[in-house]
């Protein structure tokens, strides 16, 4: 058996600590994936309504039928079909911003529905990971336009008052893990 002294222990935690978030000393480099918000990707998918602004940075939105409802993630890093916005091992960024949602079906139509509980909430910010299945986040929305076999186009309001990270509209096209 090899015991490593202290500190040659020391020294390989401080070479890897630099490359990956203060708390997750093991995380793992963000993954090359396609983003799919080019306009070739965007084509299944309404546009949004005039005066609707879409997200800023996003390299993702996805739109995923999970649950008896629909799940919607949408993020600044290239994220796989079906992979949350926050719960992952990849090394964090000062540009991470991401967001998951959980509806249920009644909420998977167009129409307005507030981001408290029953609903899924997840995001990312640079200072903060939340995650659970009940959320605080009374004064926020997600408003959906359409829902598609193809995309579902909405947009996300009031997040960003409630720390979260980031407002505007979204396309989201449909995947399958």
């Amino acid at each position: 058996m090899i015991h490593a002294p202290p500190l040659l222990l020391v020294l390989a935690v401080a070479l890897v600590a630099p490359a990956c978030d203060d708390l997750d000393l093991f995380c793992e480099p963000v993954p090359a994936l396609p983003g799919n918000q080019s306009a070739h990707d965007l084509e299944a998918c309404p546009e949004l309504p005039p005066g609707v602004a879409p997200i800023d940075g996003l390299a993702v939105a996805r739109a995923v039928s999970r649950f008896d409802g629909l799940v919607l993630t949408m993020s600044t890093r290239p994220l796989a079909c079906g992979e949350p916005a926050s719960q992952h091992g990849y090394c964090a960024s000062d540009d991470d911003l991401g967001l998951t949602l959980g509806l249920r079906a009644e909420e998977s139509v167009p129409g307005t529905y507030p981001l408290r509980t029953p609903v899924y909430v997840e995001f990312e910010t640079p200072e903060a990971r939340v995650h659970g299945g009940h959320s605080k986040l009374h004064l926020a929305d997600v408003e959906l336009f359409a829902v598609t076999d193809t995309c579902v186009t909405g947009r996300i309001v009031g997040l960003v008052d409630q720390h979260g990270p980031f407002d505007g509209g979204f396309r989201a096209p449909r995947c399958t893990p």
